[in-house]
């Protein structure tokens, strides 16, 4: 399969060589591609939706780049060149592309490979991590707490226990959870994970409401130990009433 960037990474990417050579330097850095994916439409919306500074964060970067030099010095009218870390990068987020079936590559991406990166420690500073970004990628949460507050259920009620897929929870750590947590098999947890890959989520068992609570808190705290952004809800399921 082949890779491509998108028309707005393709643009940052030109963004962030463009800050290096502004500042007379051979190669463009990590910083220089932060700077960039700051006005990335995509990556940028993600910022803009963990609440980051984007003002803080230039003027951040652009201290901590005060002064710069390569050790090497160059034509002055060359391009400069992307640094090994900043190929590193591009080449982590090719690889995780590749890994999850996609064949287009955005801001977003690299931002989350980014977050990995010393130069990610200028979103950590604002309370951005690879967590809690990929849990606002995959699904929308920007709560810190990955349990949402539920209203109580009725008397009688059941639930079902429902996982959804996103692009960064490794699949064998899908697997563990569904032997460890649900008591299936290893076939049985394979399938279902499939399932939840290719359909977006799947139930993996009905509980009274209680238990079933108590299962979700289970694999959020897991999930969240590792610092993955595996995400499962309750899907009510009501004792029909009496005609």
């Amino acid at each position: 399969m082949s890779i491509r960037f998108s028309p707005n990474l393709e643009r940052s990417l030109e963004r962030a060589h463009d800050v290096a050579s502004q500042q007379g330097r051979q190669y463009a850095t990590p910083e220089d591609l932060l700077i960039a994916l700051a006005d990335d439409p995509d990556a940028g919306a993600v910022m803009q939706g963990l609440r980051i500074d984007a003002e803080r964060l230039r003027r951040e970067l652009a201290a901590s780049m005060e002064g710069a030099a390569d050790e090497a010095a160059g034509d002055a009218s060359e391009m400069p060149k992307p640094s090994p870390e900043f190929q590193r990068i591009l080449q982590h987020t090719v690889t995780h592309a590749l890994s999850i079936g996609r064949d287009t590559i955005t801001g977003v991406d690299v931002l989350v490979v980014l977050l990995t990166e010393p130069a990610g420690r200028f979103l950590q500073q604002q309370g951005m991590t690879r967590y809690t970004a990929t849990r606002y990628i995959s699904h929308g949460i920007v709560d810190a707490d990955p349990q949402a507050a539920e209203a109580d259920p009725p008397a009688g009620a059941s639930a079902a226990v429902h996982m959804l897929n996103d692009d960064y929870t490794p699949m064998e750590f899908v697997v563990h959870v569904l032997e460890e947590m649900f008591d299936m098999d290893y076939d049985t947890a394979c399938r279902i994970m499939l399932h939840i890959h290719g359909k977006g989520g799947s139930t993996c068992g009905t509980y009274p409401v209680d238990v079933a609570r108590a299962k979700v808190a289970e694999v959020l705290a897991l999930a969240r130990e590792h610092q993955h952004p595996l995400q499962c809800v309750l899907v009510e399921k009501r004792t029909p009433t009496a005609p």
